[in-house]
């Protein structure tokens, strides 16, 4: 038997690969793909253009809302809200498919719910989801009060500011029962979010697609480089 091929170091680094084809199936981002082609102007999901107003009072918000207008926040403190939503609409649903002539069925949930507040296991696990959901956030606006707000999940890490454009609409039922829970600790109107999300720019089956895309050519060059460095690597006086 060939032992090596059972050696903790063999184990640790099968379960560090598996751990990142899991993250990039996943969790890995590909948001910031989409998004550079989305341009700038007053469409949802684009950079503000000079057309798009800055949303900073709480009761502004309605005349926003009534009027149709464009809007985005300012860089502050944002709070991770206990709901996150699917990213692609069609991905809702029960799925099936056939593995070794065993039929299994997988039901996606449009929402993922957690506790309020947001414990850190569950906000670990919408994070780890976070390839195909994006969470809500809270954002501070300059009177003090909050605002819920929808975008991109990966914006939250990368942006100090710059928001892309927006719309206010009604909350949904699922959002209007998270932010009543929430507005026992921030002053937030329930009835409203800001969308800043483009609705529709990414397609869940073509987003795995890349994902498998991206796992088969890391395997690949991984592949490449441990040939090349056996081909390199020096012959013993055994040899």
């Amino acid at each position: 038997m060939n032992k090596t091929s059972f050696s903790l170091p063999a184990i640790l680094r099968n379960i560090i690969c598996a751990a990142l084809v899991l993250l990039v199936l996943l969790a890995a981002p590909t948001g910031w793909l989409y998004d550079l082609r989305a341009g700038e102007g007053t469409g949802q999901g684009q950079r503000p253009s000079a057309d798009v107003q800055r949303l900073q009072r709480q009761e502004d918000i309605e005349t926003f809302f009534l009027s149709s207008t464009p809007a985005t926040v300012n860089g502050g403190e944002l709070v991770a809200c206990p709901l996150a939503r699917l990213r692609d609409g069609a991905q809702e649903g029960e799925h099936t498919h056939h593995n070794s002539g065993v039929k299994r069925s997988v039901s996606v949930s449009e929402y993922i719910y957690a506790d309020y507040p947001l414990p850190p296991f569950q906000r670990f696990v919408q994070g780890f989801a976070g390839g195909y959901y994006n969470r809500y956030y809270l954002a501070e606006l300059a009177d003090g009060s909050w605002l819920c707000v929808y975008f991109d999940d990966y914006l939250a890490w990368t942006e100090t500011g710059n928001y892309p454009t927006g719309y206010v609409r009604y909350t949904t039922t699922e959002e209007r029962r998270m932010l009543n829970r929430m507005a026992e600790d921030y002053d937030v109107n329930p009835a409203y979010v800001l969308d800043m999300y483009q609705h529709g720019k990414v397609n869940w089956m073509l987003d795995v697609l890349l994902r498998l895309a991206v796992c088969v050519a890391a395997a690949v060059i991984v592949w490449g480089i441990k040939k090349a460095v056996s081909k390199c690597r020096l012959p013993t006086r055994d040899e």
